[in-house]
């Protein structure tokens, strides 16, 4: 009789378990797990109509130590407020020569996303877009904690 309600209680913890990690997406209900994007996974990201944050770095060397302080900061941040995220590498872009930018020609589009810029895509579609540009050190958390807020609110938890 009490291995019955061990195994009933042991079968219930399983189903418990089993569901709340089928709804996890990730996207809420995450750990600020980070996921490394190759180019190749980059490119099929929205062909494949894939959802959640991505972080591009930055394809400029002179760029490298705010690229370390803005990814510190969305890993604090996402941490914090449980989501994960995708980190795609801007300078695995493909990038344009001077000559090619003074005639015009069109950079290959990886993501809707520019480099040095944090975005939400839903089903592939890019939602909303923050970039760094202009943004002082001492505001990173606030402005992407905020961010990571307004996104919750606006797309995920209705």
């Amino acid at each position: 009789m009490n291995l019955k309600k061990v195994f009933r209680g042991c079968l219930v913890l399983l189903l418990v378990w089993v569901v709340s990690a089928c709804g996890s997406d990730g996207v809420s209900g995450g750990s600020g797990k980070v996921t490394e994007l190759t180019l190749d996974e980059a490119k099929e990201f929205q062909p494949n109509k894939e959802t959640g944050f991505v972080y591009v770095r930055d394809s400029l060397e002179s760029e490298e130590e705010d690229d370390k302080n803005q990814f510190k900061e969305i890993k604090r941040v996402a941490e914090a407020e449980e989501i994960d995220f995708y980190v795609a590498n801007g300078k695995d872009f493909p990038q344009l020569t001077a000559e090619e930018w003074e005639e015009g020609k069109e950079p290959i589009k990886i993501l809707d996303q520019k480099n040095g810029t944090l975005a939400y895509y839903e089903d592939g579609e890019m939602m909303e877009e923050m970039d760094f540009m202009y943004i002082d050190e001492e505001e990173l958390y606030s402005k992407i904690e905020k961010f990571v807020q307004k996104i919750k609110s606006d797309y995920i938890d209705n």
